[in-house]
């Protein structure tokens, strides 16, 4: 019962929100396939004061997002063994002030300010994210909806997100959101909160790469589309694991699957 009023009291609150986000913006994302390795929904946030904070001057922004599927009780996001381990799959949609030219790095910039802003709520003491050093390769176009967009492959260096297995009690409440978020988006997902929060790490909130795919869209004067999708280098005591090359077919398959939609 006390799961099903929270569940509306986050359709009533959040979804609303995002939807009229939307509205204002005048487009949305639609991912109409999504890996088997990953959850099969998205969770739709406003990020705007998160970009905000971090000094992207954006009028309105929004984030759609997915990460690695429940086995076993827990997102294998969080499970170093996984080729999930630490995996994005997702878009932003942001309305500028005014029409303005972004370079690639502004576009990146926003990635930046999710994951330093996602590593904080998860406790990460002094979060890191950085493409200093990294090299991005163009990889042709990409097509979503009516809109074509260029296609990148990069990364970053940032931190896990597993840390020492005690989460705040904000984090324990913003997961529940993010589990009804997910099962608001697909009535077939009974996701819960505890699903989505890591346990205990051996070296906490690690330095490691992540290494993926950026699409960037011009749809609009002032409206921008960022899909991303990536995977993590992770270096163990045998070797050197790049699970971008598990993923990246799945990934791009599922960017390519992404609809860019004009709300009238």
């Amino acid at each position: 019962m006390i799961q099903t009023l929270f569940q509306k009291f986050v359709q009533a609150i959040f979804r609303p929100k995002v939807r009229k986000f939307e509205h204002t913006i005048g487009y949305a994302l639609a991912f109409r396939k999504i890996p088997g390795r990953f959850i099969q929904g998205m969770v739709e946030w406003d990020i705007t004061n998160t970009f905000k904070k971090f000094g992207i001057n954006v009028e309105e922004g929004v984030d759609y997002w997915t990460m690695g599927h429940i086995v076993h009780g827990s997102s294998t996001r969080f499970d170093r063994h996984a080729p999930e381990y630490q995996a994005w799959l997702g878009g932003y949609i942001v309305k500028l002030p005014s029409q303005k030219t972004w370079t690639v790095q502004d576009h990146f910039q926003l990635a930046i300010a999710d994951q330093n802003s996602w590593l904080h709520t998860f406790g990460d003491p002094q979060p890191m994210t950085s493409i200093e050093g990294w090299e991005f390769t163009t990889s042709g176009s990409l097509t979503a909806g009516q809109y074509v967009g260029q296609l990148y492959e990069g990364g970053c260096t940032t931190h896990s997100d597993v840390g020492n297995g005690t989460p705040s009690l904000k984090l324990r409440l913003e997961s529940d959101v993010m589990a009804d978020l997910f099962n608001l988006s697909n009535p077939d997902l009974h996701i819960t909160g505890k699903m989505l929060l890591p346990g205990i790490a051996p070296n906490p909130y690690e330095t490691l790469r992540l290494r993926g795919y950026v699409a960037i869209f011009h749809v609009d004067d002032n409206v921008k589309v960022v899909l991303y999708g990536n995977g993590a280098i992770v270096q163990t005591p045998e070797r050197t694991v790049d699970t971008f090359e598990v993923l990246k077919h799945d990934l791009l398959a599922a960017m390519q699957s992404c609809e860019i939609t004009k709300i009238a």
